[in-house]
């Protein structure tokens, strides 16, 4: 049975990366990470305006509901530092 074709690249670059410094490999590795992020922000890219939208407001909210959560007890925390 033939291999598959992202078997045989998974081997061809296992070898080339076995016979490449350290430093050559941090790089490789640096491009792969590079090329995955690239790839995420082309996921975002490509979602129409309401869904951003959609996500932007549950972001917003989070992030209101969490920096409301944290401020309830922020002024008595200041004013007991003040008494130290």
């Amino acid at each position: 049975m033939p291999e598959k074709p992202t078997a045989t690249i998974h081997t061809q670059l296992l070898e080339i990366l076995s016979q490449l410094p350290l430093s050559s490999q941090k790089e490789v590795l640096y491009l792969a990470i590079s090329l995955q992020k690239k790839k995420l922000t082309q996921h975002w890219d490509a979602i129409s305006d309401a869904e951003a939208a959609a996500l932007k407001t549950e972001f917003a909210d989070e992030d209101l509901a969490f920096a409301e959560s944290i401020l309830t007890d922020y002024l008595s925390r200041l004013q007991q530092e003040d008494e130290v």
